[in-house]
Parts: structure tokens; sequence; C-alpha cells
């Protein structure tokens, strides 16, 4: 895989575009979720995508403008702190929000999980600088096997392609040199393991 090839994939499946497509697959999981009024599907995903993807990326002008950070690769551990933590309280801002408009319960844990895999990649990065795309990925695969656990629904597609997809941006990764393969493993076991009992537990 060449330095191209790699970079468009970890642009395409940013960290932040996850909680979006994780809220897409639940709107196709065969589940209840899929009988959801268009227009609730529509009010969720909006609060969603604004919330976890469009607010953290307005951000990032402002944190290079102020040097917080010196791009938007963030390759210095503790320049990531303040944008993570920025971001775990916008996710923790986007459960709120979805309580409030009573959204199905598997929605709202889903996005608690991100929103605590996020808020664990800013306690870790006070010490190592883990992989953001890996435990994402990660979180996502552990937040579909513990739904399929929780409704009782077969997700088995949605996870093989994740773990899949997993594989292709930890390489790219790897190719990229942003990270050494151990950041690689455990950012993806992380997030697996965070987001798992996030949802099976609360």
């Amino acid at each position: 895989m060449g330095k191209t090839l790699a970079k468009i994939f970890s642009t395409i499946l940013h960290p932040l575009l996850l909680p979006t497509i994780g809220i897409i697959i639940l709107y196709n999981s065969g589940s209840v979720l899929e009988y959801l009024p268009f227009q609730a599907k529509k009010i969720i995903l909006l609060v969603v995508v604004v919330s976890t993807f469009v607010l953290p990326l307005t951000f990032v002008p402002f944190f290079i403008f102020h040097r917080v950070i010196k791009n938007v690769q963030m390759e210095n551990a503790r320049e990531r702190l303040i944008p993570f933590f920025i971001t775990s309280a916008l996710y923790v801002f986007c459960y709120y929000l979805l309580l409030r408009l009573g959204a199905p319960q598997t929605i709202t844990k889903f996005i608690l999980a991100a929103a605590i895999t996020v808020m664990v990649l800013f306690l870790l990065s006070f010490k190592w600088k883990i992989s953001a795309h890996m435990i994402g990925l990660g979180g996502l695969t552990g937040s579909l096997i513990a739904v399929s656990f929780r409704l009782g629904v077969n997700l088995e597609y949605f996870i093989i392609a994740a773990i899949i997809v997993s594989g292709i941006i930890g390489y790219s990764r790897l190719v990229l040199k942003a990270h050494k393969n151990y950041q690689i493993y455990l950012g993806w076991l992380t997030g697996a393991l965070v987001s798992t009992a996030a949802i099976l537990l609360f």
C-alpha cells in the first residue's frame, strides 16, 4: 500500500466520523431501530453529526492558530490533550441531548460508549500516544458486538466488516509511520473493551 492510498483511507475513516457511521449501521441493523419514524431518525442523526463531527472539526483552525497543535496530525502526545478533552466534552453533550430528545436507549448507550472511549483516550494521552483511529474502530467493533447481544440481532456482517476495515486502517497508519505496532494494537483493544463494557454494564 502506498502512502497516498494510506492517507485516503485514514481520511475517509477519520475517528470523528465513526459515531455517525455507527448510527447509520444501527438504523439498518434489523432491530426495532429500523422502524423509527423517519423524522426521528433524521433528528438523531443530525444531533450526532453536528456534535461528534462538525463541532470538533470547527475547533481545529482555532487550535492551530493559537498553537495548541502544530498540525491536524497532532504528532505529539501532549498536544492531543486539549483537543481530546474538548471532543470528549462534545460527545457527552451529544449524549445529554439525545437523552433530552428521548432517543432509544440503544442509541444513547452507543454514544455514551463513544464518549467514554474518547475520555479514556484523553487519559492515556498523558503518558502514551495511542492511535485515535484504532481506538475508534475498536470502539465501533466492540459497540456492535455489545448491541448484537443487547438486542438479540445478528450484526455478523457489520462486525466482520468493522474488523477488516480496522486491519486496513491499522496498516495504513503504519505505512504513514503515524504509530508503532503496539500503539495500533493497544488502541484497538482498548476501544473494543471499553465500548463493549460501557454498553453491557451501564
